[in-house]
């Protein structure tokens, strides 16, 4: 027969077992809360990604058609004198090179995007690994409770 002060002790260690498994569990409930929030934000990014590599597309298509047009100087026939080379010499200068600027700012912009993508789905992993580990500790955990209780 087990003695008053072994069934006071095994009761203190069922309490702290049980204590520390609603600790585990509550922490557990705290990182997937963090890794649902984490994957909402990829989605979302996800999306930007796309949006912003049809943009660069788009924007590159133009910059060729742009630099093709002033190059060609085709449409500037009809027109003659020095309004018509200021033109021709601004679209050249100024415009051509602002939309490769533009695809080049949209590139770094891609980049930012990609690494906080990056970012986020590899704290996902860092989470799910601390996920694992808690999981681990709760069933050590429950296995302790149940031989507490037999």
């Amino acid at each position: 027969m087990a003695s008053t002060g072994d069934d006071q002790r095994r009761e203190q260690e069922l309490r702290n077992a049980r204590n520390e498994k609603t600790g585990l569990e509550r922490l557990m409930e705290q990182k997937q809360s963090i890794c649902r929030e984490n994957q909402n934000k990829i989605d979302r990014l996800k999306e930007v990604k796309n949006n912003l590599e049809m943009q660069k597309a788009n924007a590159k298509r133009q910059h060729k058609l742009l630099k093709e047009y002033a190059q060609s100087g085709d449409d500037f026939i009809e027109w003659t004198g020095k309004t018509r080379d200021k033109a021709e010499a601004k679209f050249e200068d100024f415009i051509v090179p602002q939309y490769d600027a533009y695809v080049d700012r949209i590139d770094e912009i891609l980049d930012a995007v990609c690494d906080e993508i990056t970012r986020l789905q590899n704290d996902n992993l860092q989470l799910n690994g601390d996920i694992f580990g808690l999981i681990s500790a709760i069933n050590s955990l429950i296995n302790k409770i149940r031989t507490l209780c037999n």
